[in-house]
């Protein structure tokens, strides 16, 4: 179908019909400051603007990165790029017809296997948009399936994902609260937690149980799934996290990955799209969205969300980062970031800063700096350190991953102990 625009009879009618005499004198009524021309420099030749980009970017710093809380400085394997940029590919969207991209939906396979094997879950989503709506998500599905409407969040969730929780729960009617009954509809708990620490949350998997709630984990650094047990092994009903750590730029915050994993039981109140693998009439494999009842543009007025959509092309990027890395890769990463957190937790040790940590922590810790935080942080940005995140006076939470060097970390504690 060819587009028509409007012929200048048309756009005279529409004129004279609001009383304007033209484009200009319309734009003036909400722009009255607007001359008619923008001061813009003259055109510049490609060589031109390229030099002109290149000196604009010289102005940007490039900082070593002591600082996690959600978003965290790994290595991307430069394939990733290469290959999220072609042009069958370089899309956030399920195709409509989505039978047709055959290609694009085993990508979304890949991903789902991917998490359950990661998390030791039964089924995942094709993803969501990140990590905090994902939990969101997650308490909603709990309230769903169990009829309740109390949840109960465990200490060390990541604040903003509280406050998103918060805004969900407003809007539902949900209330979180500080004690675990037969009103509740869901436990909830990050796993390591917004400080750093880790624990084997069986213990409380089964508080939840005892009083037929269901048993939420949260993973907002999913690269410790390398080395900590995975959630569904010791009692998790759902999983859900943030997975930028596999593959995604920290971009200023986004796009992110959100993705969530369930037992079966929990399958048809699974929000988003799920691909699943079949064999067509001839017995050839191939892949559909399947499920697809669930979601609002089949019966709106019972799905289990108002997801609409997902993170695709984020997803995909996770799927190549984790074929890449295979198995070992993964876990040479997560022992790495491991060992350099503690080896920046030791060397602080020794120049007077105090560990705060409860338990045990993976790549991520708070240290109580001898004197005010916030003065150490502009002594490291001076020095080109991105020195963790304020958490209070004089409170720290610093995190290391494959990316920190030792030469790094030797720089930190030099401007650490004032040197």
């Amino acid at each position: 179908m060819d587009f028509i625009p409007i012929t200048e009879k048309d756009r005279r009618d529409m004129l004279n019909l609001i009383g304007v005499g033209s484009i200009n004198d319309l734009v003036s009524e909400f722009s009255p400051g607007f001359p008619g021309k923008l001061n813009l420099p003259k055109p510049k030749s490609e060589l031109e603007l390229i030099r002109h980009m290149k000196g604009l970017a010289q102005t940007n710093k490039v900082l070593r990165c002591f600082a996690g809380a959600g978003s965290y400085n790994h290595y991307i394997p430069s394939a990733i790029g290469h290959l999220l940029t072609r042009g069958d590919l370089f899309t956030g969207y399920t195709p409509y017809q989505a039978e047709i991209s055959q290609g694009t939906l085993q990508a979304i396979y890949e991903f789902q296997s991917f998490v359950c094997l990661l998390t030791g879950m039964d089924v995942a989503n094709a993803s969501l948009y990140e990590g905090s709506s994902a939990l969101a998500e997650a308490a909603m599905l709990s309230c769903s399936y169990t009829g309740r409407n109390h949840i109960f969040v465990k200490e060390g969730l990541h604040p903003q994902y509280l406050e998103v929780l918060h805004t969900y729960c407003e809007g539902a009617e949900i209330t979180v609260t500080d004690r675990i009954d037969n009103n509740t509809a869901c436990v909830i708990a990050q796993n390591p937690d917004f400080y750093g620490n880790t624990e084997n949350l069986q213990h409380l998997s089964e508080q939840a149980h005892r009083v037929g709630a269901l048993s939420v984990t949260c993973i907002v650094e999913p690269t410790s799934l390398a080395v900590l047990e995975p959630p569904g092994n010791y009692g998790a009903d759902i999983v859900v996290g943030e997975g930028q750590s596999f593959g995604i730029p920290l971009s200023f915050g986004g796009p992110y990955l959100g993705f969530m994993a369930v037992r079966d039981f929990l399958l048809k109140k699974l929000p988003g799209r799920i691909c699943g693998m079949t064999t067509d009439s001839r017995g050839n494999k191939g892949f559909v969205l399947t499920f697809q009842a669930r979601e609002q543009h089949i019966r709106r007025e019972r799905a289990t969300s108002n997801i609409t959509t997902n993170q695709a092309l984020m997803a995909l990027a996770s799927t190549i980062y984790l074929a890449l890395m295979g198995r070992s890769g993964l876990r040479r990463v997560a022992r790495l970031s491991y060992a350099r957190a503690h080896l920046l937790n030791e060397k602080l040790a020794k120049v007077g800063f105090k560990n705060l940590n409860s338990k045990p922590f993976y790549n991520e810790f708070v240290v109580k700096v001898p004197g005010s935080a916030e003065a150490l942080t502009s002594k490291l940005l001076e020095k080109g350190i991105l020195g963790g995140i304020n958490l209070g006076e004089n409170e720290l939470l610093l995190c290391c991953t494959e990316m920190n060097s030792a030469e790094d970390i030797a720089d930190f504690v030099s401007v650490a102990a004032g040197d």
